[in-house]
């Protein structure tokens, strides 16, 4: 990404592309509203121009151009700085939803001395400009990816702030303690009174607790941003395709009364009880001399580390066979859900199955008639979140979000190890401000360019 120069004033689309009943063109920065009133004409020609405008208002008219021909009918919003998205000066521009309307649009404002703005350069600028903090901005896109309702609810709440909440406060319980220990090193008579202090081991003890608790909670907050990936597994001819077809309420595999009919992976998407979760059919596995069905089964065996939940199907006419437990063996550690298939034939054969999973991870369904299968998706759904999201919850969502924090936690255990053996106070000192450190650049308080520049191209141009 080019360098970001702020006083720079950027213009970009910030609708999709293609056709749609309306089109935004945002322009920001300090020539904002000059450059959006020289575009402009109100309807109403004795009305005053948008630099006299107050902030929050909208206002009718018509994009000119430099010809003073009409572009556009359009309604522009005006937004005055610090209270804005980007706290500069922002206008919005309305128009009808035309790709060559909304690009005339463009490059007029372009032409009246705006730049392109680069891939989320409006929220770099939210950023940089203290609107929200590093883990808020990185919700701006949770939010505009998320595909249901819980991935909204868990992007809503870290760009409200429970997440900068929670560290702020760990951090300003850090500063105590970090306090604490510089003034005893001011007075070095004092060391042996701070070693014998218990409130600074209690203090010590409840932040690492709260560290540990939000390092937890990555597993299920990555999964309600990105998903969970359900692998379906079994012998062959059990109707783990049935399965997937009925899942997705659509046939998307291949159906077939011949064992092997699914030699490759198959995977699609789709929303459960609001989750989103990556259903994987996978080839059944049995002894072949043929290679194609080699190759399918070793992709099988790839995707039996990588799942976060497994569905073993097995047929409920004829109970658990010696095929069936060699494939338990290979998921017998992960989350399992013991799927009985074909109750439609008459039979619910679960013989020896209680030896192997409780009765709450074992499942009668028909995907023929589709008996069991919304309990079947309330399982799924309960055992990937292991239980409901509460109200207060926070998470993290991101690998980097649970890489600052372990990196604090490792040097506040440090920090504390040495306390605990009345060892220099700076040298826990030391590692205390590493800890505040890795936190300061979970958060955005700490940053480099670079960490910028991999977060923000992520984002689409316009916001």
């Amino acid at each position: 990404m080019p360098q970001i120069h702020l006083e720079d004033t950027i213009v970009a689309v910030s609708t999709p592309p293609g056709e749609g009943g309306i089109g935004v063109v945002r322009i920001s920065g300090p020539n904002a509203i000059q450059i959006g009133s020289t575009m402009f004409r109100k309807k109403d020609l004795h009305a005053s121009s948008l630099e006299e405008a107050q902030s929050h208002t909208v206002h009718y008219g018509a994009i000119i151009d430099q010809n003073e021909n009409v572009i556009d009918h359009v309604l522009v919003s005006v937004f005055r700085k610090p209270k804005s998205y980007t706290a500069e000066d922002i206008i919005e521009i309305s128009g009808h939803g035309g790709a060559r309307v909304i690009q005339k649009i463009l490059e007029l404002a372009l032409s009246l001395g705006a730049r392109h703005a680069e891939p989320g350069e409006f929220t770099r600028r939210a950023f940089l400009n203290g609107r929200m903090d590093l883990t808020q901005a990185e919700a701006v896109l949770d939010l505009i990816r998320a595909k249901t309702d819980k991935s909204v609810e868990v992007a809503l709440r870290q760009l409200s702030g429970t997440l900068s909440n929670e560290i702020q406060t760990i951090k300003n319980q850090l500063m105590k303690i970090y306090a604490h220990l510089e003034a005893y090193l001011d007075f070095p008579d004092e060391h042996l009174e701070i070693y014998s202090n218990q409130d600074f081991k209690l203090q010590f003890e409840q932040i690492i607790g709260r560290l540990k608790t939000l390092i937890a909670s990555f597993k299920k907050g990555e999964i309600l941003r990105e998903g969970a990936s359900v692998v379906l597994c079994g012998k062959p001819n059990v109707g783990k395709s049935s399965l997937l077809n009925v899942l997705l309420d659509r046939d998307r595999a291949l159906v077939s009364e011949v064992p092997g009919t699914t030699r490759d992976i198959l995977e699609e998407s789709v929303e459960l009880e609001g989750i989103w979760v990556r259903l994987i059919d996978t080839a059944g596995l049995w002894k072949s001399q043929n290679s194609l069905d080699q190759a399918a089964m070793e992709r099988t065996k790839r995707y039996f580390e990588q799942g976060d939940l497994f569905l073993w199907v097995l047929d409920s006419q004829t109970g658990l066979l010696e095929e069936d437990l060699k494939i338990f063996e290979t998921i017998q550690n992960k989350k399992t859900i013991a799927v009985l298939n074909k109750i439609d034939l008459g039979k619910k054969n679960s013989n020896g199955l209680g030896k192997y999973l409780a009765d709450d991870h074992i499942c009668f369904v028909s995907a023929k008639t589709r008996d069991g299968i919304k309990q079947l998706e309330k399982k799924i759904v309960q055992l990937i979140l292991e239980h409901e999201l509460g109200q207060e919850s926070v998470l993290i969502t991101r690998l980097r979000h649970k890489h600052a924090l372990e990196h604090s936690l490792d040097a506040l255990e440090k920090s504390f190890a040495a306390f605990l053996k009345n060892e220099s106070l700076e040298l826990i000192a030391l590692d205390l401000k590493q800890s505040l450190g890795a936190l300061k650049e979970l958060v955005g308080e700490i940053y480099s360019e670079d960490l910028l520049d991999v977060i923000f191209q992520e984002f689409c141009i316009g916001k």
